[in-house]
């Protein structure tokens, strides 16, 4: 195997390839890109694949470089849906791409899994063109799209693709190569589980398949998308999904049940495939995305969290699997023989570090299983909780030769591990590189229930113990939290109520994310809808910057900039008994304005603690730009996508 697929005719040999693969990433053959995940697993099986970086969608050159190839082309749009990537959450175009060489941003189009697809298609006739990925797979039935604001079809349909993968494509894609390469049309693969296809209006459908609402009735009622989304997520369980039916005018999406996830032993050989673990050599500038990985190891995937916002549970499924401690192994020494390699192992992770090994202990119970959660409102009794298997990956890492430190600055689970003070001390003591970033999102307990996170109790009490095992050894460590606004059920009570509990606490977050309702989560159902899917209740939704924007100024109550903004906001709501200089107090009296007025000077209203009433006064700040706001609030982590 070459160090890198090719993505020339002349690195390919002049050789006709079986798959190429387009992608709207730049080329990086690390295990945590998929599409080099992909190609690596392909090429074990016996194919031979290349690799399309981020092609000039405009021009059908650009996809024959490569050639014709011999089975399929296999198309994503990336790590990350395209809309996410390229927009805020105001809907504004960002100005730089991680996934990009030099971070350049727009080296890709909108849904770039469609024009792709058509190119692929205009490239060369008669070649199958199966498309996968973050945004396929999220857009699979009919989505919400937050950007258009409307409800969009299938992207199976709009991308006029042959086949569509949705989940961890692995199995999917070889399956495919042997099918075609067997001889079978492509148009006729209807049966392989994680996978799509397009039903025309003669077609038969599968007579024992569930019928979801259709993409008519979604667009008319909200409801009905609220039970479309549902639906998704009770049929995601590979033991047990039933195939989907979603009827597009007089077409039709038919979704078979998602494929199992791999084994321990598969996962294992997946992630020691000859990797080069670098940037393919054409690029001239560095990969952003790649430097904050350089030095980390995945060791599991999946995720059994099931927060509403992430879409981890309908993409990744809610098993997780863990590699072996062998395989860890073996890849920590190989990282240590690299040239330049530091002796630090970055992160020890994955979705959700400290599930390594966690997984449902009862066969028969995970068989039926219909939960989105194995941790929300309760914890399943058969869910393992054991942090021994982590503990003892981390300390051995630890001990290995030529290793100095190793750090965990994946996402953990803070309600598991409180669970266990032994891994919280050492959590702290020896794995964290000076703060340690957790994600609470909230502490209302109503925001909390509708993003199925776990009580505000559970992160108190973590970091409580955090900040003890730090003190009793003389270290010092912080604790980063992630908080979230405008989430759907968030409303100003609830904004004010994580507002105190952050000053309570001392609490002074850097980053804080801004909710963007992403295709195929339960809470972009309740953002549509204004309803909660399960319990049929009314939710508050912040809608418009103006609302978005009070809520997240609200969060940088201790920020002297944000004053203005954050005295707005709690005038609009009726709390001005908050705007004060005593400790009951979130921000001293002053003007008040918003984040979305773009004016230099002006009148603005001053607040006067004395008399409660608002008064007329010269603004003589200028107002921030709501684009430096954004870039300046936003997670960069954004939506797990």
């Amino acid at each position: 195997m070459t160090a890198f697929l090719p993505m020339t005719a002349e690195e390919a040999g002049h050789q006709q390839l079986d798959v190429v693969l387009v992608t709207g990433d730049a080329y990086v053959d690390h295990p945590s890109w998929g599409v080099a995940t992909i190609g690596r697993w392909l090429q074990a099986h016996g194919y031979s694949v290349g690799l399309i970086a981020q092609p000039d969608w405009t021009r059908v050159e650009a996809f024959q470089v490569l050639g014709r190839p011999r089975l399929f082309f296999g198309v994503t749009a990336g790590n990350m849906d395209t809309q996410v990537n390229r927009f805020t959450a105001a809907r504004h175009l960002r100005t730089t791409d991680a996934y990009s060489p030099g971070g350049q941003a727009g080296l890709r189009p909108d849904r770039a899994t469609i024009p792709y697809t058509s190119r692929c298609k205009q490239a060369y006739k008669g070649v199958p063109v199966v498309i996968g990925g973050i945004e396929a797979s999220l857009r699979r039935l009919a989505h919400y799209d937050f950007w258009q604001d409307k409800i969009r079809g299938s992207i199976l349909l709009e991308a006029k693709a042959d086949l569509l993968v949705f989940g961890m494509g692995e199995r999917q894609v070889v399956e495919i190569a042997r099918r075609l390469e067997a001889g079978q049309d492509i148009r006729t693969m209807r049966d392989i589980p994680g996978t799509a296809w397009a039903a025309g209006a003669q077609d038969p459908l599968p007579p024992d398949a569930e019928l979801l609402p259709t993409l008519e009735e979604c667009r008319a009622d909200p409801l009905a998308f609220n039970r479309l989304t549902l639906l998704m997520y009770r049929e995601s369980n590979p033991h047990c999904g039933q195939v989907l039916v979603q009827r597009h005018g007089d077409r039709a999406v038919v979704q078979n049940p998602p494929a199992e996830p791999l084994s321990t032993a598969e996962l294992d050989r997946l992630h020691e495939l000859p990797f080069a673990f670098g940037a393919h050599p054409c690029y001239r500038q560095e990969i952003p995305a790649l430097r904050s990985i350089q030095g980390s190891v995945m060791v599991n995937r999946g995720c059994s969290g099931g927060c509403s916002f992430c879409a981890l549970t309908i993409h990744q499924g809610k098993d997780v699997v863990s590699r072996s401690k062998e395989s860890v192994l073996r890849e920590v020494e190989a990282m240590a023989r690299r040239p330049g390699f530091d002796g630090i192992v970055t992160d020890l992770g994955g979705p959700t570090a400290n599930m390594f090994h966690m997984r449902c202990t009862s066969e028969e119970a995970n068989a039926v299983c219909r939960r989105v959660s194995c941790l929300h409102p309760v914890r399943c009794k058969h869910y393992g909780t054991d942090h021994g298997p982590y503990l003892d990956l981390l300390r051995t890492v630890r001990a290995m030769p030529g290793i100095r430190r190793v750090y965990v600055n994946s996402g953990i689970r803070y309600d598991l591990a409180a669970l266990d003070p032994e891994f919280v001390e050492e959590l702290a003591l020896h794995h964290t590189q000076g703060q340690l970033s957790v994600a609470p999102e909230h502490a209302s307990p109503a925001s909390l229930q509708l993003m199925r996170k776990p009580r505000i109790e559970y992160f108190t009490e973590f970091m409580e113990r955090f900040r003890k095992a730090c003190q009793d050894a003389g270290q010092e460590r912080y604790l980063v939290p992630y908080f979230q606004c405008a989430h759907p059920g968030t409303g100003p009570e609830q904004c004010v109520e994580l507002a105190l509990y952050m000053k309570a606490q001392d609490l002074r977050p850097r980053q804080v994310q801004m909710f963007i309702p992403t295709p195929a989560t339960l809470a972009t159902a309740m953002y549509v809808s204004g309803v909660d899917p399960y319990t049929k209740e009314p939710v508050p939704v912040a809608r418009g910057w103006k609302e978005r924007s009070r809520q997240r100024a609200l969060l940088f109550y201790w920020k002297k900039e944000e004053a203005p903004h954050v005295r707005e906001a709690l005038l609009a709501w009726g709390r001005g008994d908050l705007i004060g200089r005593g400790p009951q107090h979130l921000v001293p009296p002053g003007p008040a304005w918003g984040a979305w007025e773009k004016r230099a000077t002006g009148p603005a209203v001053r607040f006067d603690t004395h008399s409660g009433e608002g008064q007329m006064g010269m603004k003589v700040e200028r107002a921030t730009r709501q684009e430096q706001d954004e870039e300046r609030w936003e997670s960069v982590s954004g939506n797990t996508l």
